[in-house]
């Protein structure tokens, strides 16, 4: 946002949310509504939804200089902030097998397939709990916005409910089936994507066998 300016492209445009696309596949910037889904790569707006962006799939639009120049008005930075970020834990030498969910990549509906979903829940548990994560995501085999999130969530970044869920999950505290609940609320499909990652990755490194212990 504060660089030069540039063209992005327009992937999508609803009500609460406009994702645009730039040159490189993962980079997109969501801007969303005060009442949206807060992305943490997310430009936020002070104005609740429904907001008419004046844009459509496919339109090129203007980035850059602290403002996004859409046709009909243009929306500036005031402020920044902080994305929410999963504590990294204590190394785990416990093997994680990733090439299931690697492969797995880009398959399912939307803008962010249902296995795209595990795999950043997987890796948000994976870092809290200090476990080993792939060096790199074939994140090319998916839409631009789930490459970002993948991205994103493989630093350990997320919407502020999921990294909630994911500490106390890992703490074992009893407000894990609040944030559970949270969690699951997000979007269609989304939210039991992550938990389903997030607990695939939590049983395994807590499960014995796991751990070298005979069962």
């Amino acid at each position: 946002m504060a660089g030069a300016h540039r063209r992005a492209v327009v992937l999508a445009a609803f009500p609460t949310a406009l994702y645009l696309g730039f040159e490189a596949h993962a980079e997109v910037l969501p801007v969303v509504t005060s009442d949206a889904l807060v992305l943490p790569t997310a430009l936020r707006l002070a104005a609740s939804g429904p907001f008419d962006w004046g844009v459509a799939g496919g339109d090129v639009v203007t980035v850059g200089g602290g403002a996004v120049a859409l046709p009909s008005r243009g929306i500036h930075v005031v402020r920044s902030w902080r994305p929410r970020r999963v504590a990294t834990g204590a190394a785990n030498a416990t093997p994680f097998d990733w090439a299931p969910l690697l492969a797995e990549i880009g398959r399912g509906e939307g803008l962010t397939p249902r296995a795209d979903d595990v795999l950043c829940g997987a890796l948000l548990a994976a870092r809290a709990r200090g476990v080993a994560r792939p060096e790199a995501l074939p994140v090319e085999r998916t839409t631009s916005l789930s490459a970002s999130l993948l991205v994103a969530a493989h630093a350990g970044y997320a919407v502020s409910s999921v990294v909630d869920h994911v500490t106390h999950a890992v703490a074992g505290s009893p407000e894990r089936e609040v944030t559970r609940e949270c969690v699951l609320a997000i979007g269609h499909t989304s939210g039991a994507g992550l938990l389903e990652g997030i607990d695939l990755v939590l049983n395994h490194v807590n499960s014995p066998v796991a751990q070298g212990v005979s069962s």
